[in-house]
């Protein structure tokens, strides 16, 4: 436990940093450096860095994709993906002795669904002023390690049901209901203190739309939940117990983002169509 605080701790430290720095590139080169130790440690788990070529072709596109969005590499996405696509089976055919088409299928979805969903962060950094796409970025943080933290808590003390003994055994349901409890309460909290230190920071006045932020809590919590177990499916078919050891106490980044891969993409759609935050003009 006191290994997991102090990682804790310095994982808010970092954080902290990056947010100081949120409108320069400090902020992209965070979610890139994200990606790449993610693919790294996916990739060591499934046995495909042994490939080489492999693993720098989806390390390339992986890196690239965060920057999809500028327009000169927007207009050339159908290239972009092509050209990945077809080199992805001359490395096919280069190790077809020993790579099968499974494992390609499995490099593929990793290059895609990481930096995908960490690049939801930058798009939200990108789309909104600075005082409220920094409040999105700690909803979308705390979605997921609010939830963890408070099942983590309540299932040591209440747990009884397992929610999925065959994935993960410690995980049960009331530690779930609780997660997503304290992610509602902790929602509201954070969304009305931030507000109050924008105004004193930023002099600007953010509208909190409580019922759409009452929504989203729960959506984001089960997302949170789902990558979390996702996660813990993948260790278990690797037959790892964590996917690194960067963060003592917590294991790798995949250990520490999990949930983060699935509530980021949540919380972005959702805020496609609902306003949460408003700024006053």
């Amino acid at each position: 436990m006191k290994q997991r605080i102090v990682s804790a701790v310095l994982g808010l430290f970092v954080l902290g940093f990056v947010l100081f720095f949120y409108e320069t590139v400090v902020f992209n080169l965070a979610v890139t450096l994200l990606i790449v130790l993610a693919i790294y440690e996916l990739f060591k788990a499934a046995k495909l860095t042994q490939y080489k070529e492999l693993f720098a072709l989806c390390l390339a596109f992986s890196i690239l994709m965060p920057f999809m969005q500028m327009k000169h590499l927007s207009n050339q996405l159908a290239l972009i993906c092509g050209t990945y696509a077809f080199l992805m089976f001359l490395v096919l055919l280069r190790y077809h002795s020993t790579l099968h088409v499974e494992q390609i299928g499995l490099a593929f979805f990793f290059a895609l669904m990481i930096p995908f969903s960490f690049s939801t962060l930058l798009f939200i950094h990108n789309r909104y002023e600075m005082s409220v796409s920094i409040l999105y970025l700690l909803i979308t943080l705390g979605g997921a390690w609010l939830t963890d933290t408070g099942a983590y808590f309540v299932g040591c003390k209440f747990g009884k049901h397992k929610l999925a003994p065959n994935i993960s055994p410690k995980k049960t349901i009331e530690g779930a209901i609780g997660g997503i409890i304290c992610n509602i309460v902790c929602y509201f909290v954070l969304a009305i203190l931030y507000t109050s230190v924008a105004k004193s920071m930023f002099g600007t006045v953010i509208q909190i739309n409580y019922i759409a932020l009452g929504c989203l809590a729960p959506l984001a919590s089960l997302a949170g939940i789902l990558g979390d177990l996702s996660a813990s499916v993948i260790k278990r078919q690797c037959g790892i117990k964590d996917f690194g050891s960067i963060m003592p106490g917590h294991g790798g980044v995949m250990d520490r983002f999990d949930s983060v891969l699935f509530v980021a993409p949540t919380v972005f759609m959702y805020i496609q169509y609902v306003e949460l935050f408003k700024i006053v003009r």
